[in-house]
């Protein structure tokens, strides 16, 4: 029996699919609970494909390493790795189906991690089968397995990848290893380093990264550039004229004064009537946009759709499972010649929201090309055509973004022509600007590159206009520089070596799940401040990016051959050493400056109570609410920064809290109601949820009224499953069942004030 072992359930369906369609299709059957999918070939040989659950093994630390406050954290980076199950059902399953098999084919994904999944699984079968494969040995005797490498999940391209299988590469999967060793080493070493020195123990532990803290010094570098900008003053000068299709607003041809006398001089010396100096009309070509790779597609889909990187990729992975789109990590941007470009136009087109670029089979398809060609996948592109009314919400928005920027790659140029008059007007000149688009080229096709057109009146040389009303002066200040989008902030971490096309998406979100960034663009929270700062004053290898981007190239040469995983692993420990060094060495100050961060994110906003009655600190401040834990309970609540305890008469403002799970602030003052902090509610387990102190508000209310709903909803639902014990006596009374109440996430964060205020007293 030939055994074909994919990467998830969903690729061994679809390829038992595929290679079996002509026999009838496969059956399906499960060994401890793993689907797995047989069929008989047109030879009559049996053929199985079973599916992994991702990673089969995971490295982790041998017995006598998880006390925290009891390991040397030295003699923890010199651990020797071991290799645990991550699913103990697939392992059994893959054993037990490999002792009937008499050929192996790996066909997990093509990329590092599916060649290190593909190596876990075959160490695991051949321990339950060691001849397996030997038959397809070479000439020494040597074991050969067989490594099944495609693009798409497509009855071509599968049927081309087992047409011509190849063989693991154990280099690449080596480069895998090396990552998840080197990940586990600095993440357990620094996590526990950063929380001991910290003494955030337990659950309130501060997780820290190789490549997530630098990419968090990114984001606070900017963060910090914008607190240190000082506005500086400057005015503009704007002035309306007349003409027979409209009046239209120009521009002072001083840009920005940053004299307001200056501003006011030219504001006197515009004198009517305006006389056109010069029309001047220039034609622009915009070339269309080249293939997509991972990073392209990500920042798109963030920049043009809205949805974060993390989620894209997620949902480019279902496309993919589903046969609608290629694999969508990669790095080319030069779609290989053997891609049947001319049949997948033509059916596309067919589609009728993508006819418009119909006009593409009249002539050649030519690609445009990008900077970066690899032989290992194509570009992103879509495998077939479908009605996107096929799909539904964010699935159908990242198709139609892959089909439109696919079919734009074969179009011609977007041509717009720019038109600027220049009108002097007294002493002063003013001009206008107006951009058309005369050929929408591949716009036509890829939407999201077209913008409106800015039409001006047709103006001529020597036209004299009158002024309408007189002109106006803005007062403006300069801006801080804008924070870094999630789209801009992929595209630098891959500048700067940060992390590769497979997690670069997933590092970003652990930045948000670990609370150190909040909101879109990502705007650093204090205790996200206050780590860089400390790893930037007293560990500066862990805030730059040069040390991991070393690490990143080194994991490229065992990939290529060139450089042994225990080498590089290794040379890692040894960075390790130097680090946890400097940071021992370093501890208090590094706790002080975390401490400080730490304590800034429990300040959620001033005290409308005490706003109110007019009550404020002795230096003048406001009164603030911030989160307290309470020394005898150990509950956590809000609570006023006015409240002290031997004066009945300070404020006792306080608002209950849930006990579990990182809370973050939002919003100083809630956007709906205005009242109260909204917070952001990020459980160990399950979905983060938006909480407001206020409970009148909008949001609360809503919250309340949709869990009420659900419950209705599920009790209908009891109500109609209920069945007669004995035909025809339907009219029995049903014996009652004791329920389970389980309060509803507004229920909880709307407690009494009177618990709160308990808490506050012990």
């Amino acid at each position: 029996m030939r055994l074909i072992v994919t990467e998830k359930n969903n690729s061994a369906k679809k390829i038992a699919e595929i290679l079996g369609a002509s026999q009838g299709g496969p059956t399906s059957d499960k060994s401890f609970k793993v689907p797995y999918y047989m069929w008989t070939d047109e030879n009559g040989d049996d053929q199985m494909t079973i599916g992994l659950k991702g990673h089969v093994l995971g490295p982790a630390f041998p017995e006598g390493y998880s006390n925290w406050q009891k390991t040397d954290l030295h003699d923890l980076i010199d651990a020797e790795l071991i290799k645990e199950p991550t699913d103990k059902n697939v392992v059994k399953a893959i054993k037990k189906v490999a002792k009937e098999a008499d050929e192996l084919v790996i066909a997990t994904d093509f990329d590092r991690e599916g060649e290190l999944i593909g190596l876990e699984a075959l160490e695991e079968m051949l321990d339950a089968n060691p001849e397996l494969g030997s038959r397809e040995g070479t000439a020494d005797g040597s074991l050969v397995i067989k490594r099944a490498r495609y693009s798409a999940l497509t009855k071509e391209e599968i049927e081309r990848a087992f047409d011509n299988l190849d063989t693991l590469s154990y280099p690449l999967a080596n480069a895998g290893a090396a990552r998840q060793d080197i990940d586990l080493l600095w993440g357990a070493t620094l996590t526990r380093a950063v929380s001991i020195a910290s003494r955030r123990f337990g659950s309130n532990f501060l997780s820290v990264g190789r490549v997530q803290s630098p990419t968090l010094g990114l984001i606070v570098e900017r963060e910090m550039e914008r607190r240190a900008h000082v506005a500086k003053p400057f005015w503009e000068l704007f002035a309306k004229f007349e003409h027979p299709d409209g009046t239209f607003e120009t521009h002072h041809s001083v840009d920005k004064f940053w004299d307001r006398a200056e501003a006011d001089a030219a504001f006197a010396g515009t004198k009517a009537p305006g006389v056109v100096k010069a029309v001047t009309a220039r034609k622009n070509t915009r070339k269309p946009p080249t293939p997509y790779n991972t990073t392209a597609f990500s920042t798109d889909a963030s920049s043009r759709l809205g949805i974060t990187p993390a989620s894209a990729m997620r949902i480019a992975e279902d496309l993919y499972m589903d046969g609608f789109i290629s694999y969508p990590r990669t790095d080319n941007t030069v779609y290989p010649a053997s891609l049947p470009v001319r049949e997948l136009v033509s059916s596309l087109v067919k589609v009728k929201e993508f006819s418009a670029a119909s006009g593409l089979l009249d002539g050649e398809l030519k690609a445009t090309r990008g900077k970066k060609e690899t032989t290992d996948h194509p570009p992103i592109y879509p495998t077939q055509a479908i009605h996107p009314g096929a799909l539904d919400g964010s699935k159908k928005r990242v198709y139609e973004l892959v089909v439109r920027r696919f079919l734009a790659t074969f179009s011609p140029p977007m041509i717009t022509e720019s038109t600027r008059a220049d009108i002097e007007a007294g002493s002063e000149t003013y001009f206008v600007r107006g951009s058309v688009i005369v050929d929408p080229g591949y716009a036509g096709i890829y939407t999201y590159a077209r913008s409106a057109d800015e039409e001006i009146p047709a103006l001529r040389e020597g036209q004299e206009l009158a002024l309408d009303g007189e002109p106006w002066i803005v007062d403006k200040e300069t801006q801080p520089p804008s924070r870094i989008s999630q789209a801009k902030l992929i595209e630098m971490m891959e500048e700067r070596g940060l992390g590769t096309k497979a997690t670069r998406a997933d590092i970003i979100q652990k930045l948000f799940d670990r609370g150190y960034v909040f909101g879109n663009p990502p705007v650093p929270s204090e205790t996200g401040i206050a780590l860089y700062e400390a790893f930037k004053n007293f560990v500066p290898a862990m805030a730059t990016p040069e040390m991991t981007a070393q690490l990143e190239a080194e994991m490229d040469r065992i990939a290529a051959g060139e450089m042994t995983k225990g080498a590089v692993v290794g040379e890692s420990r040894d960075l390790l050493h130097k680090t946890w060094t400097e940071i021992d060495g370093s501890r208090e100050d590094l706790a002080k400056v975390i401490w400080k961060g730490m304590d800034e994110d429990r300040v959620l906003g001033p005290c409308k109570v005490c706003e109110a009655a007019g009550r404020k600190k002795d230096d003048g401040s406001p009164h603030m609410l911030r989160i307290i834990r309470a020394k005898k309970s150990g509950k956590r609540f809000v609570g006023c920064s006015g409240w002290t305890l031997d004066d009945p008469a300070s404020c006792d403002q306080t608002f209950p809290l849930p006990q579990r799970g990182d809370v973050f602030k939002l919003e100083d003052r809630c956007s709906i109601c205005n009242e109260t902090p909204r917070l952001k509610v990020v459980p160990f387990r399950g979905r983060s949820w938006n909480l407001c102190l206020n409970d009148d508000c909008e949001s609360m209310q809503e919250m309340k009224k949709r869990r009420a709903e659900r419950e209705a909803a599920k009790a209908a639902k009891a109500a109609m499953d209920k069945k007669p014990a004995v035909k025809g006596d339907e009219d029995a009374p049903a014996k009652p069942k004791k329920a389970k109440v389980k309060a509803s996430k507004a229920d909880t964060a709307t407690r009494g004030r009177k618990r709160a205020k308990a808490a506050a007293k012990g």
